[in-house]
Parts: C-alpha cells; sequence; structure tokens
C-alpha cells in the first residue's frame, strides 16, 4: 500500500510539472513572437516603376481580415501605437486611400505624418516592418501593414472601422507587445518609406589600397589618399517603386563618440564601384557610398555607430545600425 501511495504521488508529481513546462513554452512562445516581425520574406522588388494601379472605386467587392498586430509602448514616445497586418482580398489589383480607416479616437489613417516624423527623429521606422500608407498591389490578394497611432497612453483597447463597410477591429493594448527593437534599422534590412522606394545596405567594408578616381569638368584622375586612413564602402540597391525620382542627397557616418564622417562626393569612385550620391533613380539601380576614416596600419580601429542617409525631399535622416570594421 506504501509502495502504492509513493508511486502515485510520483505520478502526480510528473504530472504537475509537465504542466507547468507547457504553460511556461505557451509564455515563452508567446513573448517570442511579440518579438518577431511581422514581415515575411521582406526583399526588393525585381523590378522597379512599375504600372500603379488606378484608385479604386468600387469598394463593395474589398474583404479586409485581421491576420496578427504589435502594440508598441516605447518610452520617450508620446504615444503608443500598433502595427497591424491585414489580408486584403479584391477582384483585380487595388489602389485604396486610408482615409477609409478611422480610429475610435477619430484619427484617419492618411493623416498620420506628425505621429510618423516624431518616431523617425528618435530613429524608429515603420518602415522596419514594411508599413504601408496606402493599399496599393498589383495583386488581388497580399497582406499590408497598417500603422494605427493611439493617443491615450492609458488607453486599454481601441478599435478600427473601415467606412465603406462598416467593418471594425478591435485591438486589445494590454496584449501583443511589440519589441522597439523591431524598428531599428541595421544592415541589409529592407528600408522603405511605404509609399514610393524600397532600399537595402549591406554591411560596411573596406576597399583601402584599391585605385580611386575623381572626376571633375569632365576630367578623371588618379584620387590619392595617405596611408593613414582607410576606406570603407557601403553598397546600396534602390527600387522606385511606382517611377518616382529616389535621390540619395547625402551620407554621413556618426560614430559612438559622435565624430562625424561624410560620405565622399559623387565626384569620387573606384575601378569597382560606382558613387550612388546624387544618382537620380526612377526604376531599380544600386551604387556605393564611401567614407574615409582615420586608421593606420599599426594600430587599427574599428568604429562602432551608425550609417544616416538623407533622400532628397525628405525632412528627416534615416538611420542604419551598422560598424566600419
Amino acid at each position: 500500500m506504501k509502495n502504492r501511495n509513493l508511486k502515485a504521488k510520483f505520478l502526480i508529481l510528473v504530472a504537475v510539472i509537465i504542466i507547468i513546462a507547457i504553460v511556461f513554452l505557451m509564455f515563452y512562445n508567446v513573448k517570442l513572437k511579440n518579438k518577431t516581425d511581422l514581415v515575411e520574406n521582406n526583399t526588393l522588388p525585381e523590378i522597379g516603376n512599375q504600372d500603379k494601379p488606378e484608385q479604386t472605386t468600387n469598394l463593395s467587392d474589398i474583404k479586409f481580415e485581421l491576420a496578427d498586430y504589435r502594440v508598441f509602448k516605447i518610452d520617450g514616445v508620446p504615444f503608443n501605437f500598433i502595427i497591424a497586418k491585414i489580408k486584403v482580398t479584391a477582384p483585380a489589383s487595388t489602389n485604396i486611400s486610408l482615409d477609409h480607416f478611422v480610429t475610435s479616437e477619430n484619427i484617419k489613417l492618411n493623416e498620420v505624418d506628425d505621429y510618423v516624423k516624431k518616431l523617425e527623429n528618435k530613429s524608429y521606422y515603420l518602415g522596419r516592418q514594411n508599413v504601408v500608407f496606402d493599399l496599393i498591389s498589383n495583386d488581388s490578394q497580399y497582406f499590408a501593414n497598417i500603422f494605427i497611432p493611439v493617443k491615450e497612453k492609458t488607453a486599454r483597447n481601441i478599435d478600427l472601422t473601415i467606412d465603406f463597410d462598416n467593418q471594425k477591429f478591435s485591438f486589445d493594448l494590454n496584449t501583443h507587445q511589440g519589441d522597439a527593437n523591431l524598428l531599428i534599422y541595421k544592415a541589409d534590412d529592407i528600408i522603405t518609406d511605404g509609399k514610393t522606394y524600397k532600399m537595402s545596405v549591406s554591411s560596411a567594408f573596406e576597399i583601402t589600397g584599391e585605385t580611386m578616381s575623381e572626376t571633375i569638368g569632365g576630367v578623371t584622375s588618379e584620387y590619392l589618399l595617405p596611408s593613414t586612413v582607410a576606406v570603407y564602402i557601403f553598397n546600396l540597391e534602390t527600387v522606385s517603386l511606382w517611377g518616382d525620382v529616389i535621390e540619395l542627397e547625402s551620407a554621413q557616418y556618426v560614430t559612438d563618440n559622435n565624430d562625424v564622417f561624410e560620405a565622399l562626393d559623387s565626384s569620387i569612385s573606384s575601378m569597382k564601384y560606382e558613387n550612388i550620391l546624387g544618382k537620380k533613380i526612377k526604376d531599380k539601380d544600386k551604387g556605393s557610398l564611401f567614407f574615409v576614416a582615420y586608421n593606420p596600419l599599426e594600430n587599427p580601429v574599428i568604429y562602432k555607430g551608425v550609417l544616416k542617409l538623407k533622400l532628397k525631399d525628405s525632412d528627416t535622416w534615416i538611420t542604419v545600425n551598422v560598424d566600419l570594421n
């Protein structure tokens, strides 16, 4: 009888341990999921300058489903927000303004520029999660990530209504918590404004010793540098989605010690790599950014910091976390 009681107690203990392990794994998976991207297979389009669909006028056949979402509550940001992944199903291609999407705080999702700018001023980028600001696609079925600001920081839930079919999505603001790191760019991420372009930036690599050239007034000559500096480059590939002119106006590398290296201007290139500064892109193209930094052979330096990119006609810089080594 005593052995039976011990065996029963042992089985109960094992069962309790298994239940605790299952609960822990479920909780861990939820936490892990909320730290993962809402984007899948985010790559550059194979072609740029695509035909933009005409504005969709017949909206009655468009269907939306909520696939997933993240709630972001970031210290120092004066509002909370949601990035929602929705599935769009339509009879054909779509071009739908987000003015049809209105929150229960009366925010139209096409009127969110001030919120976006406040995030970008703190180096948080919705483009890291491939957020779009219009539902434009040549596919009849696709997923889109949309940005939903929440003004009231203490709000527990919020609704989003689609005005042409009275469909409503409800969001619990105390679940699906998103990690702020999901909004920070690093090397090889896809960078986008969600409207006109997509871009990728490689990790830095050194080309010290390669032949450099300078072209002024149509005359090309060798560009000479002292032996105490190293030349680093970043390769960029840029796609103009709908034929808008995309031009990288300036670039800087800013170290953790606040040293600022300006990218060499468009007159400088190498035998292998073309300078992309000032290049007007209306389709898909690639090029490089060149930086010169102090780096003597006898005492090599690794610079840690960020690459900052400024596109023409943009008010803010794009920050990419990447080292020079």
